[in-house]
């Protein structure tokens, strides 16, 4: 302490420990700073402001980061569904010394969704539908190399009750890795004559993509209007 000019003593030491909710404040402020600068980022590189339309007459409809595409053809119903979460591989991790003229974030792979989806075909009279899952191929997806291989496969084929949102484990599951051959090519061809095929799955991609990128910047938004509320 030391004696101040009115005779009251003063505190000389060492300050007061900054109370923490201030530095909490400052925080949630570079928190919410943040979160602005990557929505309007995100938004810059948005390439669809609205989701693209499939060809072949299939109607979307979407819940949250659920998607259905529905189509009838020929006294079928071809239902096609697929998920957003957990869509986008993983980037290798390869450090890549960026070429004469080009910015390093410019480098930067352009992430893609390619979710597992699910197809239901079902007959206006039956009571069972013919459900395949369908898986996209590794390093195939907007190739053009190769066009007559397909960009994605099919892994189980079961048959469900239709209406059920449920699927029984008990109802056998055909597995098509020790599948024969020519009838996963039957399988194949079958799909293709109902629309699913290659263009399909290419577009199926650009709407997911699409999706995804929608449904991250909204969870930003979100992000930080919680933030903001503490």
């Amino acid at each position: 302490y030391r004696e101040g000019n009115w005779g009251f003593l003063m505190w000389t030491g060492p300050k007061a420990p900054e109370q923490p909710c201030v530095k909490r404040l400052e925080v949630y402020k570079a928190f919410v700073e943040f979160l602005t600068d990557e929505i309007k980022e995100e938004r810059k590189i948005q390439k669809h402001k609205s989701l693209p339309k499939m060809s072949g007459g299939w109607e979307l409809e979407v819940d949250g980061t659920e998607a259905k595409l529905v189509r009838k053809v020929a006294g079928e119903k071809i239902t096609v569904t697929f998920n957003i979460n957990n869509s986008i591989p993983p980037t290798l991790d390869i450090e890549e010394q960026p070429s004469e003229g080009q910015k390093a974030e410019e480098q930067e792979p352009e992430l893609t969704s390619t979710p597992n989806f699910v197809v239901e075909v079902t007959k206006s009279d039956g009571k069972k539908a013919l459900v395949l899952d369908c898986h996209y191929s590794e390093d195939e997806v907007g190739e053009e190399e190769e066009a007559e291989s397909d960009i994605f496969s099919i892994k189980e084929v079961s048959f469900q009750a239709t209406g059920e949102s449920d699927w029984k484990d008990t109802n056998y599951t055909l597995n098509t890795d020790s599948l024969d051959w020519a009838l996963y090519d039957h399988l194949m061809d079958f799909l293709a004559d109902r629309g699913v095929d290659n263009t399909f799955a290419d577009e199926l991609v650009e709407l997911s993509t699409a999706l995804e990128h929608q449904e991250y910047i909204t969870f930003l938004e979100d992000l930080k209007s919680f933030i903001k509320s503490q």
